[in-house]
C-alpha cells in the first residue's frame, strides 16, 4: 500500500498525472493504476476524474492528510539507523547536577537550534549511575565525572571533554582560613556538600580519613548555586569546580582555601551508547557545546584532541 499512497499524494500535490509520474519516475499509466488500486483497497473514490485536472474528493482529502503524515513518519523511521542522518526523535541525555548547572541551558538552546526535529529528555544523576544507564541503553549519551588521569570508562564510546579543578571555598566576608592549611585543620569546620554519591564529597572524605579525621557535615543538599550562597553567608565551607565558580552570582563573595595536602581534579567524559543511529550528529554537537562551555579542547578515548 505504501507505493499506492505515494502515487496518490503525488497526484494531489502536483494536480497532474504527468507531473506526478515525472516526480516518481513512473509512467502515467503506472501512477493511474496505483491510485486505482488504492481506491479498491479502501473501497472509496479518492479522485474526482470529471474535473480537469483531477482533484481529491472529500474522503480523498482526508486520506491525503493521513497519508502525508504516515509517509513523513515512515521517512523519519527509515532515517533512524543512519549514522549520518538528520537527528530526529528523542535524545535521552544524562548529566551530573553540577554539569547541568553550568551547561544545560546552552545544551538545550544549541541542540534545538541545530536540530529542530530533535526532542531532548534530560535527567540528572550521579556519574556512577549514568555510566550504568549508558551501558544498558537507558540513555543515549551522558556526561560523567571521574578521577583525573584514569582510563576511559568501559562499556561505551568515550571522549574526554575537560579536566575540572575543584576548590575548597569559604566566605570572603568571614574567612575561616587566611593562610595555607592542611586538610586536617578543617575537620572542625562545617561543610555544605552534595548528598552521598557525589565524587568530590567522597574524595574529601577519603582525604579527611587519611588524616585521621571526619568531615563535619553542616548541610547536605543538591544545588551548587544555593550551596555557594550558604558558603558566602558564612555557614561553612564548600566544594565547587572553578568553571562553576566563574559563572556564580556569588563569586565576589567567595574566596578559595589554600590546602597544602589536598588537590582535587576530575575528568569530564562524554559517553555515548552503541548504535545510536541518527542521534550521532546531535551527540557530536553536544560534545562541542560542553567543550566550549568548559573552555577546553575535546579528546577522544585514544588521547587525540578533536
Amino acid at each position: 500500500m505504501l507505493e499506492e499512497l505515494r502515487a496518490f499524494t503525488a497526484v494531489v500535490e502536483r494536480t497532474s498525472l504527468t507531473k506526478a509520474a515525472n516526480a516518481l519516475a513512473l509512467t502515467q499509466s503506472a501512477v493511474s493504476r496505483r491510485v486505482q488500486q488504492l481506491e479498491e483497497q479502501l473501497g472509496a473514490t479518492l479522485l474526482d476524474r470529471s474535473s480537469r485536472p483531477p482533484t481529491a474528493t472529500a474522503v480523498g482529502r482526508r486520506v491525503y492528510l493521513q497519508a502525508t503524515a504516515l509517509l513523513r513518519d515512515l521517512d523519519r523511521l527509515m532515517n533512524i539507523p543512519k549514522d549520518d542522518g538528520e537527528p530526529s526523535g528523542t535524545l535521552r541525555l544524562g548529566l551530573p547536577q553540577v554539569v547541568a548547572d553550568v551547561a544545560l541551558f546552552d545544551i538545550a538552546m544549541g541542540l534545538k537550534a541545530s536540530f529542530p526535529a530533535l526532542d531532548l529528555r534530560c535527567r540528572t544523576e550521579w556519574s556512577s549511575g549514568l555510566q550504568r544507564e549508558v551501558a544498558s541503553g537507558e540513555v543515549d549519551a551522558a556526561a560523567i565525572m571521574a578521577p583525573s588521569g584514569g582510563t576511559p570508562p568501559a562499556g561505551a564510546s568515550a571522549s574526554l571533554i575537560a579536566t575540572l579543578d575543584v576548590l575548597i571555598v569559604q566566605s570572603r566576608r568571614a574567612p575561616i582560613a587566611t593562610k595555607p592549611v592542611a586538610v586536617a585543620d578543617l575537620a572542625e569546620q562545617q561543610w555544605i556538600l552534595n548528598p552521598l554519591g557525589c565524587g568530590y564529597r567522597a574524595a574529601l572524605q577519603r582525604a579527611m580519613e587519611g588524616a585521621g579525621k571526619q568531615v563535619r557535615l553542616g548541610v547536605d543538599m543538591h544545588g551548587t548555586e544555593t550551596q555557594l550562597r550558604l558558603v558566602a553567608a558564612g555557614l561553612g565551607l564548600g566544594l565547587a569546580p572553578t568553571r562553576l565558580l566563574a559563572s556564580s552570582l556569588h563569586l565576589s563573595e567567595l574566596c578559595p582555601v589554600e590546602v597544602t595536602d589536598f588537590e582535587l581534579k576530575l575528568d569530564l567524559w562524554l559517553l555515548r551508547a552503541p548504535e545510536i543511529g541518527n542521534l550521532g550528529r546531535a551527540v557530536d554537537a553536544l560534545g562541542q557545546i560542553l567543550a566550549g562551555r568548559f573552555e577546553i579542547g575535546r579528546r577522544s578515548s585514544g588521547g587525540q584532541r578533536v
